[in-house]
């Protein structure tokens, strides 16, 4: 199956407390808004372009991200929906190349390029295994 250019898939997500940028602090001196965090951002944005993939899968496969170039701007607080919008735009050998954008109540939050790979789970597992020696 051949993906068509334009195709998309929408995701929306309520936020939680737990999706604050608060909640990434790693050491005391940090100090870090109530407000929806770049790194939940960006997973939801990876997410939406995931969904596209999906009819494409064979048994044992997924997608992996590879790139995200992804430029937060607006603040999003605890409650609000943020909806993430990802359109497929092309292939780049054997990569997927997305735009996405994200809007939460008060307008846009996010735009963002991503680049996603199919993989089998047994072959990224095993990779990983490697890395490390096991």
């Amino acid at each position: 199956m051949e993906l068509e250019i334009g195709t998309q898939a929408t995701i929306e997500f309520k936020v939680k407390s737990s999706d604050l940028a608060k909640n990434l602090e790693i050491s005391k001196e940090d100090d870090f808004p109530e407000v929806f965090a770049t790194a939940r951002l960006t997973a939801l944005m990876e997410c939406a372009a995931a969904k596209v993939l999906i009819p494409l899968y064979e048994e044992g496969q997924l997608s992996v991200g590879v790139e995200v170039n992804l430029k937060h701007l607006a603040p999003t607080l605890e409650g609000d929906i943020v909806k993430a919008t990802a359109t497929f735009i092309g292939m780049e050998g054997k990569l997927y190349k997305f735009e996405v954008e994200a809007e939460d109540s008060a307008g846009k939050v996010g735009v963002a390029t991503h680049t996603r790979a199919i993989v089998t789970k047994e072959r990224l597992m095993a990779g990983a295994n490697k890395r490390v020696g096991k």
